[in-house]
């Protein structure tokens, strides 16, 4: 992705970066919607663990930030600052943030056509990554997923009762990725007085 680029405010209609609120994009977007502004806030539908279950989630695809089409110079950008849900402009000192042109054209063209907004394309699991089950009669057993079953259920290879690889089929909202932090490993070397 290009560096986003400061700008003159004498600069002809480009668009500009704006930092919300937290979890106030939606309604940032809302008010400059309704003052006239020409606002975007690309948005991208993910699987999320959410109560207990997996489920696909409507979220902003940059969290705390979207974009608006501005002429300064021309359009009187006051308003911006009061406006609900939004914090401020972001700025390079006293010049305003500018998304390279085409940039936001390119966000758009990247949306699924029929839904409006990004799609996540990564599977929620993929095989041989290893799952970690949260309830249910294995809960606190490791293993490897090895495939879905249906868009509820998944396969999971365990461990059991001496025995490599048993399959077992489990509601996905059971079982969640472990995460992969293996700690540094240091090698003491005892030093050797001269």
């Amino acid at each position: 992705m290009q560096a986003v680029e400061a700008v003159e405010l004498g600069d002809d209609s480009r668009w500009f970066v704006v930092y919300t609120k937290p979890r106030s994009e939606a309604l940032a977007y809302e008010h400059l919607q309704r003052q006239g502004f020409m606002a975007y806030l690309p948005r991208i539908r993910q699987p999320q663990h959410v109560r207990g279950a997996w489920r696909k989630v409507i979220s902003p695809l940059f969290p705390r930030y979207l974009f608006v089409r501005l002429r300064p110079g021309v359009q009187d950008i006051s308003p911006l600052r009061s406006t609900r849900g939004v914090t401020t402009l972001v700025r390079f000192g006293d010049r305003l943030a500018m998304m390279p042109p085409g940039m936001v054209e390119a966000l758009r063209a990247c949306e699924d056509p029929k839904e409006g907004m990004h799609m996540a394309e990564r599977a929620l699991f993929t095989t041989g990554e290893p799952v970690r089950i949260m309830r249910g009669a294995f809960a606190g057993l490791e293993g490897v997923f090895h495939a879905a079953s249906g868009e509820e259920r998944v396969v999971i290879l365990l461990r059991i009762l001496g025995r490599d690889a048993s399959p077992v089929t489990l509601p996905m909202s059971h079982v969640e990725p472990v995460a992969m932090v293996e700690p540094v490993l240091q090698r003491t070397v005892p030093r050797q007085r001269v």
